[in-house]
């Protein structure tokens, strides 16, 4: 049973030494947004949020009334369309992700697709 216990804590040392490696770094702390973290780490590139937002909220200002949670939906419709979802499949998230009607739906994935789904620059030629 000694060696067990031993064992164990050598396990959770080691995991402890592990966790507080992850949190060293040169670097000085990015400050982009959550939803831009997250889509970098999801192999998505960066997109406009400041233009998908505007034009979010031309549509309707209630869409953006919570910014970070209308840039995460974005960044999911993004997800839908790298999963190879139909543009109905994508409309038919956004009404969810949005609670919105139809008509509403089919523009914000256009917005989306527009400024947030950039396709990531070309090697030049």
């Amino acid at each position: 049973m000694g060696a067990r216990l031993v064992v164990t804590g050598t396990v959770l040392v080691a995991l402890a030494g592990l966790g507080a490696l992850g949190g060293c770094s040169d670097d000085e702390p990015k400050k982009q947004p959550a939803a831009v973290e997250e889509s970098a780490s999801n192999g998505l590139p960066e997109g406009d949020e400041a233009t998908y937002l505007k034009a979010l909220g031309k549509l309707d200002a209630t869409l953006v009334a919570d910014p970070k949670t209308a840039v995460d939906n974005g960044y999911n419709l993004c997800l839908d369309i790298t999963n190879g979802m139909t543009t109905s499949e994508q409309v038919g998230d956004a009404i969810n992700l949005f609670q919105t009607d139809a008509k509403k739906g089919q523009r914000i994935v256009a917005i989306a697709t527009t400024n947030l789904c950039k396709a990531p620059a070309s090697p030049a030629s």
